[in-house]
């Protein structure tokens, strides 16, 4: 899988008392929820997992590793909401060296995260949306490069892994 994959959701679990990080959690915290647990994705059961879980501060860590073609990518995510800004942050930090931020809100029933990154020749715009959806979560990316037509990167449901 590519960095894509961030939410960005396979994960192994860092900390071991996860009960005691939920006890606290604000209203806006909780929406977050539905991501915790150990996720994969049809087709990639073998070599993809990802393990998201509470850490310390209420924040939401998950770990993913990918072993597609013989070699092995480790990346890291987080999740947290800010009452300052009313607005849910991801970050995350991939394999290849490369990361991002996305800022986003619950709108009805998903996640919805914007985000974009200035290079020397190109502005990227990022684009993701993630429902809960009877026990799995649909996941949907796009991307606009200068400010060009919004396309499709990724399409798929993470499912719980066994």
């Amino acid at each position: 899988m590519t960095q894509h994959l961030f939410f960005s959701l396979a994960i192994i679990l860092f900390i071991s008392n996860s009960n005691a990080q939920t006890n606290n959690l604000t209203p806006e915290q909780q929406r977050l929820t539905f991501i915790v647990g150990s996720w994969t994705i049809d087709g990639s059961e073998k070599t993809y997992i990802e393990t998201c879980d509470w850490i310390q501060g209420n924040h939401l860590q998950c770990l993913s590793v990918d072993n597609e073609n013989e070699k092995t990518r480790k990346s890291v995510s987080y999740f947290t909401y800010s009452p300052s800004e009313k607005i849910y942050i991801y970050y995350g930090l991939y394999s290849g060296g490369g990361s991002r931020t996305l800022r986003g809100s619950w709108i009805e029933d998903r996640f919805s995260f914007e985000g974009q990154q200035q290079t020397t020749d190109k502005l990227t715009r990022y684009r993701v949306t993630m429902k809960p959806n009877q026990g799995m979560i649909d996941f949907f990316e796009e991307r606009s490069i200068n400010n060009g037509e919004w396309k499709e990167i990724a399409k798929f449901q993470y499912k719980p892994a066994n």
